[in-house]
């Protein structure tokens, strides 16, 4: 591999991990469907990468980075992932096995890069205390940032410009033997993915739709791309039958009525669209351990807090140390506090004595553990993986416009509720988000997503998951029985995925954490892989196939 191929390759992990992709970083770059596209768009064969992306990413459907905790690095494992693919010529499922304790290794770098992140919290702190809003995104943007791209280029340029070439080695050492177990376990660990994104939506009236998608594949031959278009007819078929309109309640979740009559008073749009942006861009560029969002909120404000108090250094300072304290929640859904925000710093601005610095406090800490519990639903465990799912059917048949569909629908559904969140804060207050979270609109558009997502996942199990016995028994006068086929896929076809996807759950739900699942899933399909091939051997030796 040319320096020049694993520079851009590591500039491409960087760029997914980075603030700079108008704040759906983390919703498409990163997600192994798109970066392994891109990668494979570097290496010269952007269909390939874009397959081995899908396939990758189905063990990272499920990925939910809630709380600061970062279960896997998927950006890594995709990048990483591929490049072991297109350079070494391996099969998907083998590249995928490889990808898996590549994205473990990518936590260390999460890790240090929020602890040391806490660093640059001095630094805005300092700023914060003289009111100095003008080079506050040097602390909450280019220091992070110029870590980051540290703490990832290097890494990665490490791993494609050395590793893979030795890989290959060890590999081509080993033969044909450990490629055949790589890829039993590959074809074991989507049952990880879809398990954990069961974890969200598999409970109530969901559940008997996961077997109703699982049969519809292994009985009907549905590709994943007309499972998709037969999921949503059955969903919206359903929700009517049982009263529910989604596009009602779709409607409604942004038309509340509330409690903030004195819009763009001292505010103008502009002014809102600029905080706006920082919010969706910046928000968690300096994530870290102490203060999580904090500096990129009080970032987000910036612009508000000059426009109400231009002359005011003693006021900005004290505004800027207030909005720079503990914040997390998820930044789509959550956008509507720094609306809201917004709007009740410029009441108090016009001289509202109800509210204060710590009613303004009491209510973001009160937002923004719900918001985060919806956002992370319904984005997180709902709406991203049934749309990833989609697309990697579409990408699996060789075409790339299954990713492009993915990046555009993504990123335009990501922008919408950022947009619409931040104006429900606004214009709205907080009597609307109140409102909208009690009034059940949220619980039915979960349970018609819910739905769709468990459709499509139970359609997953039979196109992805892969688990068969390689037992054949001999039963007389030099005849084998083959348990896998004249078994199990006369009782029920594909039995044996659906078996191991469901006990993947039920460790999931124990709280197996998916580190420990996805190592024992290893093990298992190492151990059988090694096991099948002695049994072969066995007989062979004993003339059992004479």
């Amino acid at each position: 591999m040319s320096i020049l191929t694993a520079t851009l390759l590591s500039l491409l992990y960087f760029w997914g991990n980075s603030a700079f992709v108008l704040g759906v970083n983390w919703w498409t770059v990163m997600r192994p469907l798109v970066s392994g596209f891109l990668a494979g768009v570097i290496l010269g064969d952007p269909v390939k990468g874009a397959m081995v992306g899908a396939q990758i990413n189905i063990l990272y459907l499920g990925f939910i980075g809630a709380g600061g905790a970062l279960p896997g690095d998927i950006c890594l494992a995709g990048v990483v992932g591929t490049t072991i693919a297109i350079t070494g010529n391996l099969p998907v499922e083998t590249a995928m096995a490889l990808a898996v304790p590549v994205g473990l290794l990518g936590t260390i770098i999460w890790v240090v890069k929020m602890t040391v992140n806490t660093a640059w919290v001095r630094v805005a702190e300092k700023m914060s205390a003289k009111g100095d809003t003008r080079y506050y995104w040097i602390p909450n943007i280019v220091l992070p940032q110029l870590l980051l791209f540290l703490m990832s280029f290097i890494p990665c340029f490490l791993m494609v410009y050395f590793g893979t070439d030795y890989l290959k080695s060890v590999i081509q050492f080993l033969g044909e033997n450990i490629v055949g177990v790589l890829t039993t376990i590959g074809g074991m660990l989507p049952a990880v993915g879809i398990a954990l994104t069961l974890k969200s939506i598999f409970k109530g009236e969901s559940v008997v739709f996961f077997f109703f998608g699982f049969l519809l594949v292994q009985y009907f031959g549905l590709d994943m791309i007309s499972l998709g278009f037969s999921a949503v007819v059955f969903t919206l078929i359903y929700m009517q039958l049982k009263g529910h309109k989604l596009s009602a309640m779709g409607g409604s979740l942004f038309g509340a009525e509330g409690n903030n009559e004195n819009k763009y008073v001292l505010l103008d749009k502009k002014t809102i669209r600029k905080s706006w942006l920082r919010w969706i861009m910046f928000n968690q560029a300096n994530y870290n351990y102490e203060r999580m969002q904090g500096t990129g909120f009080c970032h987000a404000m910036v612009p508000v807090i000059n426009k109400l108090y231009p002359d005011n250094q003693g006021k900005r300072a004290e505004l800027m140390q207030n909005h720079m304290q503990f914040f997390n929640t998820e930044p789509q859904w959550g956008a509507c506090i720094i609306g809201l925000t917004a709007a009740l710093e410029e009441k108090r601005a016009q001289g509202s004595e109800e509210i204060t610095g710590d009613t303004i406090t009491s209510i973001k800490s009160g937002l923004m553990g719900p918001l985060a519990g919806i956002g992370d639903t319904i984005d997180g465990g709902v709406v991203t993986p049934l749309l990833l799912t989609l697309f990697i059917g579409i990408t699996n048949t060789g075409n790339i416009m299954g990713v492009i569909g993915y990046i555009i629908v993504e990123a335009l559904f990501m922008w919408t509720i950022y947009w619409q969140s931040y104006k429900l804060g606004y214009e709205k207050g907080s009597d609307a988000i109140v409102t909208i979270m009690e009034s059940g609109l949220i619980n039915q558009l979960i349970l018609g997503a819910s739905i769709m997502g468990c459709l499509v996942l139970g359609g997953l199990v039979g196109n992805y998951v892969t688990l068969g016995l390689k037992l054949m028994v001999p039963v007389g006068g030099g005849v084998m029985f083959n348990i896998q086929e004249q078994l199990f896929d006369v009782i029920l076809p594909g039995a044996l995925p659906l078996l191991l996807t469901l006990g993947t759950y039920k460790l999931v739900k124990k709280g197996w954490s998916s580190v420990n699942i996805i190592i024992l899933v290893a093990v298992v399909g190492l151990a059988g892989g090694r096991f099948g091939k002695f049994l072969l051997s066995l007989w062979s030796s004993l003339g059992i196939f004479a």
